[in-house]
């Protein structure tokens, strides 16, 4: 259901992402850096003018918004979740006979307001539309934007009586071609049966295929098809269940989740939190496959506790180099013994990197810096007089050491 986080409703994958961001005790100064680093699907700049971009997932954002994500938490919370809910709606699901959408895009206004636009293209040309979406309302505001699938017309029982009559009565070829033509998907009560069930499978194994991510669009026709089949979503105990998880999900497998034995047991009879349980471990894999890459990552751990609630935390350990402290030191070194301490510092400091690299502490730009700095010094040891320092030298030294 939604959850809403500032003046905004987001769904609650959204919401559990975005709230596992702000447990990082240090945050991205860059905020289009960092977001594009967590959304790379997603095209963006900064502004706010419509019709700006090509192709779909464009997404403007107000420099005032910027501001305030950089300088306010819960305000970069609430705004990282409204564009993960973003970056997992498909605005072509929308599409229609007759027209096809070339190009479309969304803004984060000055106000907070979000405004979508697109480019459409219809049998008679290219049409621009734009509109206002209330995500300040509970009701979804994706749903608003993709509108609601027409409902097919159902088949009557004398529908299917003619069809059968129809089959009887054609010749052997003829059936082949009626069984066989996808425009007529029940033919004969035998045959209806068993072509209905197929084509429903082979719906919900395509759309299972798709990861939800929180998205209840997605997750409704997840849902509905599934329970079409009516198999391999059903388990008949907790261990049954826990095998699907581990094979699903990379984190359950590697046991970076704690589920509560409880709500496990719920989940055997109560779709709804099945569906709720499977939203949140894809929420939580996006967020680790997003994080698993940045400098510094080192682990996550997620807890779904008897009520369905899910919390993630985050470790994060990074090692670096001062390399202006370093260069000071370098300079005020005036004979050589003083400049083999400054070298034999900068060699631990430089294994404690290597170290750090292979533990993706820090960055191969990290190690470099100290390489550099060991040669400077090197270099510069063999100039200097290899004598004893004066009381001034040693203090000159002493200090540039301590600061």
């Amino acid at each position: 259901m939604p959850v809403k986080v500032g003046s905004s409703y987001v769904s609650e994958a959204a919401y559990s992402f975005a709230k596992a961001q702000v447990t990082d005790k240090a945050e991205d100064s860059n905020v289009m850096k960092s977001l594009a680093g967590k959304f790379p699907s997603l095209k963006l700049n900064v502004g706010t003018v419509p019709f700006s971009g090509s192709g779909t997932n464009n997404v403007s954002i107000s420099p005032k918004i910027l501001k305030q994500m950089e300088q306010d938490p819960e305000k970069r919370m609430e705004y990282e979740a409204l564009l993960y809910d973003i970056a997992n709606t498909d605005a072509t699901s929308g599409n229609m006979p007759g027209r096809k959408l070339k190009s479309h895009g969304f803004i984060i206004e000055d106000d907070g307001g979000l405004r979508g636009w697109g480019i459409s293209e219809y049998d008679d040309g290219n049409r621009r539309q734009q509109s206002h979406l209330k995500r300040s309302e509970k009701k979804n505001w994706w749903q608003d934007m993709l509108g609601k699938p027409k409902a097919k017309k159902k088949s009557t029982l004398k529908e299917l009586a003619k069809k059968v009559a129809v089959q009887k009565k054609a010749p052997a070829t003829q059936k082949k071609e009626i069984l066989d033509d996808e425009k007529n998907p029940l033919v004969g009560w035998q045959s209806a049966k068993h072509h209905t069930e197929g084509i429903l499978r082979q719906n919900a194994e395509r759309i299972i295929s798709i990861p939800c991510n929180g998205n209840p669009v997605l997750a409704k026709a997840y849902w509905q098809n599934s329970k079409a089949v009516g198999k391999g979503l059903d388990f008949a105990s907790t261990d049954e269940l826990n095998k699907y998880l581990q094979d699903s999900f990379g984190l359950v497998k590697a046991g970076m989740a704690k589920i509560s034995g409880k709500y496990l047991q719920k989940c055997l009879t109560d779709e709804q939190s099945r569906l709720k349980l499977f939203d949140n471990l894809r929420a939580a894999e996006d967020a680790y496959n997003n994080r698993k890459e940045e400098v510094g990552f080192q682990s996550m751990q997620i807890t779904i506790d008897e009520d369905g609630e899910m919390t993630m935390e985050s470790s994060k350990t990074t090692v670096g180099i001062n390399a202006d402290k370093w260069r000071r030191q370098i300079a005020a070194a005036a004979t050589r013994g003083d400049m083999q301490d400054v070298v034999a510092l900068l060699e631990q400091d430089l294994q404690q990197l290597e170290e750090g690299l292979r533990l993706n502490q820090c960055d191969a730009a990290e190690v470099e810096k100290a390489k550099k700095l060991l040669e400077q010094a090197k270099e510069r040891m063999g100039r200097l007089p290899d004598r004893a320092a004066t009381t001034a030298e040693e203090t000159a030294m002493t200090v540039n050491m301590l600061i």
